[in-house]
């Protein structure tokens, strides 16, 4: 009964701990993790240094931004989901309207591709073609 007990206590004492120690790890700047991005879409999309750069200013702006925009509406008590949603969809638009004026075309489709949105562009495009054919047809 003693051996169970310690083993018990012994069990609980290193999960308290563990669930301590996470919540201790402090949340990146937005800065850090603008830089972090930039060098990974350096990697991925073979960017030349004046487009990192171009990346690297946009990402710094734009996330200090969309962080100081979140964290108002988060002093304000607001709870509406889909008002951070709006906000940060709003944000994430604003950087992609950058990256696209920087990136070359091929670039632009891997970048596209590398956050799951190169199907939806080419869906879009083709539903609107196949809607013209139809009303051709149809006339």
């Amino acid at each position: 009964m003693k051996k169970r007990l310690f083993i018990l206590f012994t069990l609980t004492f290193l999960f308290s701990f563990q669930i301590f120690a996470q919540q201790e790890q402090k949340e990146k700047e937005p800065e850090e993790v603008a830089a972090e991005e930039a060098l990974r879409l350096e990697k991925l999309l073979g960017l030349r240094p004046e487009q990192t750069f171009f990346v690297d200013s946009i990402l710094q702006h734009d996330m200090r931004a969309l962080h100081d925009e979140m964290e108002g509406m988060r002093r304000s008590g607001m709870q509406e989901y889909s008002s951070y949603k709006n906000v940060r969809e709003k944000w994430l638009a604003q950087i992609e309207s950058g990256y696209q004026k920087i990136f070359d075309e091929d670039q632009w489709k891997a970048y596209l591709k590398s956050v799951g949105k190169l199907k939806k562009e080419k869906k879009g495009k083709s539903s609107k073609k196949d809607k013209a054919d139809k009303d051709k047809k149809s006339k």
